[in-house]
């Protein structure tokens, strides 16, 4: 399987850049994301993205993706969030590709948390705008959907990617978001295999026990540690190979809790790989 595992920010979040290299390291993975929040902050504190980028690069785990972008339609209005919340999304698109730039990566995630409902044509109007201006900085960029948000599903974001045809322009697919919205395998199987750009694997009970905001963001399982049709969903992905930037997103209190940064690497990375090598 020709892909690069990718350790997603959210699997790590309390942890500080270093103790993130180390459970990086731990668990083989050589490529991983970073949230703006976290990058404003660390300059903030006198922290350039030059020294960043540099601190990951030394390591072997390069910084692949910023996520994600939230301002970016019509509809945006500001949240009322507190400032280490993780879809924060006071960023304008040219800072982000800044941002991604000079870490080094050549892809920004791109969802809509805090839009009304987004009709795919107006969606699609504003993301070929936005892929265009992204290309012009060489990034590209990923669509995600969020359960309960204005790109909810599956069948919103890929008719809002399709429609805008930009060749710069794909998709994120969580496999948690998946089965929290509307999940359908036919669709999922549809889609053309070069425009899923990334993947995030996590696990949950079958049915949600908790508000889902919640559940997304403290209370997710270890990929094969839940109820999850995972193997099914990693078979009914497009193409034969996974995604180019393929990994664990796990929001987990209780793993943040239970591990150490290299012991947290090891486990996603262990639980991952062995779904991920039931796939095939």
């Amino acid at each position: 399987m020709s892909f690069e595992l990718t350790l997603w920010a959210a699997s790590v979040m309390p942890l500080d850049f270093d103790e993130r290299i180390r459970a990086a390291r731990a668990g083989g993975f050589t490529a991983t994301s970073l949230f703006p929040f976290e990058v404003r902050r660390a300059e903030d504190a006198g922290i350039t993205t030059a020294e960043i980028r540099d601190c990951f690069e030394s390591a072997g785990v390069r910084i692949a993706v910023v996520d994600p972008l939230a301002r970016w339609l019509p509809t945006w209005r500001r949240p009322q969030l507190p400032p280490g919340a993780p879809a924060s999304g006071d960023f304008e698109a040219e800072e982000l590709f800044a941002m991604s730039k000079a870490l080094g990566a050549d892809l920004l995630s791109v969802l809509a948390p805090f839009d009304p409902r987004v009709e795919p044509e107006a969606g699609a109007v504003a993301f070929a705008s936005l892929c265009d201006h992204a290309a012009e900085h060489g990034l590209r960029l990923q669509l995600e959907f969020i359960a309960g948000t204005g790109i909810p599903d599956l069948a919103s974001a890929w008719e809002i990617v399709r429609l805008a045809d930009r060749p710069n322009g794909g998709m994120l697919i969580d496999s948690w978001h998946f089965f929290r919205s509307t999940p359908d395998f036919a669709l999922l199987s549809s889609v053309p295999a070069e425009r899923v750009f990334a993947l995030q694997l996590g696990d949950a009970p079958a049915l949600p026990n908790e508000e889902l905001a919640y559940e997304s963001l403290h209370s997710r399982r270890l990929p094969g540690e839940g109820e999850l049709s995972l193997t099914r969903f990693l078979r009914a992905l497009p193409g034969e190979q996974l995604p180019a930037l393929s990994g664990p997103e796990v929001f987990s209190d209780r793993l943040w809790a239970r591990y150490q940064a290299e012991e947290l690497g090891e486990r996603l990375a262990e639980t991952t790989r062995a779904l991920f090598a039931g796939r095939v």
